[in-house]
Protein backbone atom coordinates (compact mmCIF):
# COMPACT_ATOMS: atom_id res chain seq x y z
CA UNK A 1 0.00 0.00 0.00
CA UNK A 2 0.91 3.46 -0.53
CA UNK A 3 1.62 6.02 2.39
CA UNK A 4 -0.94 8.33 2.69
CA UNK A 5 -0.99 12.44 2.49
CA UNK A 6 -3.98 13.72 4.75
CA UNK A 7 -4.96 17.33 3.14
CA UNK A 8 -5.66 19.38 5.95
CA UNK A 9 -3.85 19.50 9.32
CA UNK A 10 -6.74 20.96 11.55
CA UNK A 11 -8.15 18.80 14.41
CA UNK A 12 -9.87 16.89 11.59
CA UNK A 13 -6.95 16.34 9.91
CA UNK A 14 -5.15 14.85 12.93
CA UNK A 15 -8.44 12.59 13.81
CA UNK A 16 -8.16 11.43 9.97
CA UNK A 17 -4.30 10.14 10.77
CA UNK A 18 -5.46 8.23 13.86
CA UNK A 19 -8.46 6.69 11.40
CA UNK A 20 -6.03 5.36 8.49
CA UNK A 21 -3.54 4.39 11.62
CA UNK A 22 -6.00 2.51 12.78
CA UNK A 23 -6.75 0.75 9.65
CA UNK A 24 -3.49 -0.28 9.30
CA UNK A 25 -2.22 2.74 6.52
CA UNK A 26 1.35 4.46 7.28
CA UNK A 27 0.49 8.19 7.05
CA UNK A 28 3.66 10.03 5.54
CA UNK A 29 1.92 13.64 6.42
CA UNK A 30 -0.13 16.84 5.68
CA UNK A 31 -0.36 18.87 3.08
CA UNK A 32 -2.37 22.15 4.39
CA UNK A 33 -1.88 25.28 2.35
CA UNK A 34 -2.16 27.49 5.53
CA UNK A 35 -0.69 25.50 8.74
CA UNK A 36 3.31 24.98 9.41
CA UNK A 37 5.10 22.62 11.31
CA UNK A 38 7.18 19.66 11.14
CA UNK A 39 4.54 17.16 9.69
CA UNK A 40 3.33 19.73 6.98
CA UNK A 41 5.17 18.39 3.64
CA UNK A 42 3.30 20.79 1.10
CA UNK A 43 0.90 22.78 0.01
CA UNK A 44 -2.01 21.53 -2.45
CA UNK A 45 -0.75 23.15 -5.15
CA UNK A 46 2.29 20.70 -4.31
CA UNK A 47 0.16 17.77 -5.65
CA UNK A 48 1.39 16.52 -8.82
CA UNK A 49 4.44 17.99 -8.26
CA UNK A 50 6.20 17.58 -5.01
CA UNK A 51 4.24 14.36 -4.85
CA UNK A 52 3.42 12.52 -8.05
CA UNK A 53 -0.16 10.23 -8.02
CA UNK A 54 2.48 7.38 -8.05
CA UNK A 55 3.84 7.76 -4.88
CA UNK A 56 0.82 8.27 -2.27
CA UNK A 57 -2.90 8.21 -1.58
CA UNK A 58 -4.49 10.89 -0.57
CA UNK A 59 -7.17 11.18 2.12
CA UNK A 60 -9.20 14.35 1.94
CA UNK A 61 -9.55 15.90 6.14
CA UNK A 62 -11.21 19.50 4.89
CA UNK A 63 -14.60 19.97 7.31
CA UNK A 64 -17.86 20.38 6.32
CA UNK A 65 -17.31 24.20 6.60
CA UNK A 66 -16.14 24.27 3.28
CA UNK A 67 -17.85 21.82 1.62
CA UNK A 68 -17.70 23.20 -2.13
CA UNK A 69 -13.72 23.68 -1.54
CA UNK A 70 -13.74 20.50 -0.23
CA UNK A 71 -15.39 18.54 -3.41
CA UNK A 72 -13.66 21.30 -5.89
CA UNK A 73 -10.02 19.63 -4.21
CA UNK A 74 -11.37 16.07 -4.48
CA UNK A 75 -12.68 16.09 -7.79
CA UNK A 76 -9.90 18.03 -9.01
CA UNK A 77 -7.22 15.66 -7.80
CA UNK A 78 -8.66 12.49 -8.63
CA UNK A 79 -8.50 13.91 -12.16
CA UNK A 80 -5.18 14.33 -12.06
CA UNK A 81 -4.35 11.00 -11.05
CA UNK A 82 -4.71 10.41 -7.43
CA UNK A 83 -6.47 7.70 -5.48
CA UNK A 84 -8.63 8.63 -2.30
CA UNK A 85 -9.27 5.17 -1.03
CA UNK A 86 -12.06 4.77 1.69
CA UNK A 87 -10.87 4.43 5.27
CA UNK A 88 -12.98 2.32 7.26
CA UNK A 89 -12.36 1.79 10.86
CA UNK A 90 -11.75 -2.06 12.00
CA UNK A 91 -14.73 -1.98 14.24
CA UNK A 92 -17.21 -0.54 11.52
CA UNK A 93 -19.81 -3.19 9.79
CA UNK A 94 -19.91 -2.29 6.17
CA UNK A 95 -22.27 -5.30 4.43
CA UNK A 96 -20.69 -7.27 1.62
CA UNK A 97 -23.76 -5.92 -0.58
CA UNK A 98 -22.97 -2.11 0.27
CA UNK A 99 -21.41 0.32 -1.86
CA UNK A 100 -18.84 2.43 -0.71
CA UNK A 101 -17.22 5.28 -2.53
CA UNK A 102 -13.95 6.71 -2.90
CA UNK A 103 -12.22 8.85 -0.39
CA UNK A 104 -14.94 8.04 2.27
CA UNK A 105 -13.99 7.66 6.01
CA UNK A 106 -16.34 5.14 7.97
CA UNK A 107 -15.39 5.88 11.73
CA UNK A 108 -15.49 2.70 14.21
CA UNK A 109 -19.09 1.77 15.42
CA UNK A 110 -20.65 2.85 11.97
CA UNK A 111 -22.83 0.50 10.37
CA UNK A 112 -23.87 0.22 6.78
CA UNK A 113 -26.73 -2.56 5.96
CA UNK A 114 -27.05 -4.20 2.09
CA UNK A 115 -27.79 -2.33 -0.91
CA UNK A 116 -26.89 0.74 0.49
CA UNK A 117 -24.78 3.50 -1.74
CA UNK A 118 -22.53 6.13 -0.21
CA UNK A 119 -21.60 8.76 -2.86
CA UNK A 120 -17.60 9.77 -3.08
CA UNK A 121 -16.09 11.99 -0.29
CA UNK A 122 -18.66 10.75 2.62
CA UNK A 123 -17.92 11.00 6.02
CA UNK A 124 -19.82 8.93 8.61
CA UNK A 125 -19.11 9.69 11.81
CA UNK A 126 -18.78 6.72 15.14
CA UNK A 127 -21.98 5.06 15.37
CA UNK A 128 -23.78 6.70 12.33
CA UNK A 129 -26.53 3.81 11.32
CA UNK A 130 -27.32 3.88 7.28
CA UNK A 131 -29.79 1.46 6.84
CA UNK A 132 -30.90 -1.09 4.01
CA UNK A 133 -31.54 0.55 0.23
CA UNK A 134 -29.72 3.96 1.42
CA UNK A 135 -28.54 6.77 -1.34
CA UNK A 136 -26.19 9.33 0.25
CA UNK A 137 -24.74 11.82 -2.13
CA UNK A 138 -21.33 12.52 -2.27
CA UNK A 139 -19.36 14.65 -0.07
CA UNK A 140 -22.25 14.09 2.76
CA UNK A 141 -21.42 14.08 6.82
CA UNK A 142 -23.55 11.90 8.77
CA UNK A 143 -23.03 13.13 12.26
CA UNK A 144 -22.44 10.65 15.10
CA UNK A 145 -24.59 8.21 16.18
CA UNK A 146 -27.43 9.52 13.30
CA UNK A 147 -29.74 6.56 12.34
CA UNK A 148 -31.37 6.67 8.62
CA UNK A 149 -33.87 3.83 8.32
CA UNK A 150 -34.12 2.16 5.19
CA UNK A 151 -35.13 3.43 1.63
CA UNK A 152 -33.50 6.85 2.81
CA UNK A 153 -32.14 9.61 0.17
CA UNK A 154 -29.59 12.06 1.19
CA UNK A 155 -28.25 14.34 -1.77
CA UNK A 156 -24.97 15.55 -2.02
Amino acid sequence: MKPLLVIGASSFGQLVSVLAEECGRTVAGFVDDTANGPDILAGTSDLGKKFEPGSHDLVMAIGYKHLRARLELFEKLRSSGFAFPPLIHPRARISSHARIGAGCLVMAGADVDAFTEIGNACVLWPNATVSHDNRIGENTFISPSATLCGFVTVGH
